[in-house]
């Protein structure tokens, strides 16, 4: 009798297919909106002898036979209308970026473009308007704010954080959460290091709150949010990226070499936690009596 040597679950393999292809796409699009701007910039530069220097031409022509990748012969227009041509010298680079756009990106720079009347030949002729396509937008992923997060958590304290909770008697003893007697809750939030990073507290002493539990689990809720939000942000910037067509969320990076045990130590943009190449985050080490201990692993310095 024969046995099935392995077995694919199709939902998931559908679902991954389809969200590559999405996540190309994206990228597609997106390559081809910088591309127009690159179009906008060989036309200036075609027209002058430095960057700076002023230039008279708003619209390209663009050529398109459906299925083929773009075209143009040199043809502009000034603020005026005037029809005018570029030297045929001028052509290899612009035309080398028109090449880069297709049918399959139509729906970015279409927009751009007004359609002409009539065909051009054999080919359906576009104004693209250069100054809107020098004006490069920011991607979602890569805009001011983003820019800030990533800024902010670059700046902020060593990860992970963790947090300790500590319930007190209106007398100032230490009791065990949830005690019927307690009347004060201290949240102390530590960085990866040790250092407090953040200290929250509740009070449901009588007169002090009507919802005593809810306010304690109001709290703690909040204290897992400023505890896990560093962590949270970065594999949301890493997933983020994913979309966009940029590095894998999950990709492990290779940080260093463990100082017990000398395995390969690595971490991901979302966790910054130092595995082993098979997740391990422990090793043995070996005490003086010749007793193992298991220990977190240790980047060597």
């Amino acid at each position: 009798m024969s046995t099935t040597p392995y077995s694919v679950n199709d939902t998931e393999l559908a679902d991954a297919l389809d969200e590559a292809r999405e996540r190309a796409g994206r990228a597609d699009d997106r390559l081809a909106r910088i591309v127009c701007a690159h179009i906008a910039a060989a036309v200036r530069d075609a027209l002058t002898a430095e960057p700076s220097a002023p230039f008279d031409a708003t619209h390209l022509r663009l050529l398109r036979h459906p299925g083929e990748p773009l075209g143009a012969d040199g043809t502009y227009w000034t603020a005026t209308g005037e029809q005018r041509r570029l030297e045929m010298l001028d052509l290899g680079p612009l035309v080398g970026w028109v090449q880069q756009l297709t049918d399959r990106t139509l729906n970015v720079w279409g927009p751009l473009c007004d359609e002409e009347d009539g065909l051009v030949g054999q080919a359906i002729g576009y104004r693209l308007d250069l100054a809107q396509a020098a004006e490069l937008p920011d991607d979602v992923h890569t805009s001011a704010r983003v820019r800030e997060i990533r800024a902010r958590l670059a700046a902020g304290s060593h990860r992970p954080w963790s947090w300790d909770e500590h319930t007190w008697s209106h007398r100032g003893a230490s009791l065990p959460a949830g005690a019927p007697d307690a009347v004060h809750t201290d949240f102390v939030v530590y960085d990866a290091a040790g250092p407090q990073v953040a200290e929250v507290s509740v009070s449901y002493g009588p007169g002090d709150t009507d919802t005593p539990a809810e306010d304690v689990a109001v709290t703690r809720a909040n204290v897992e949010l400023i505890t896990h939000g560093p962590q949270d942000l970065l594999y949301l910037l890493a997933y983020l990226d994913h979309l966009a067509g940029g590095a894998d969320a999950e990709e492990l990076h290779l940080r260093g070499y463990c100082a017990h045990c000398r395995t390969s130590l690595y971490s991901s943009t979302p966790t910054e936690e130092l595995t082993a190449a098979d997740g391990g985050t422990q090793c043995e080490r070996r005490l003086p009596t010749g007793r193992t201990i298991p220990v977190l692993h240790a980047l060597s310095t």
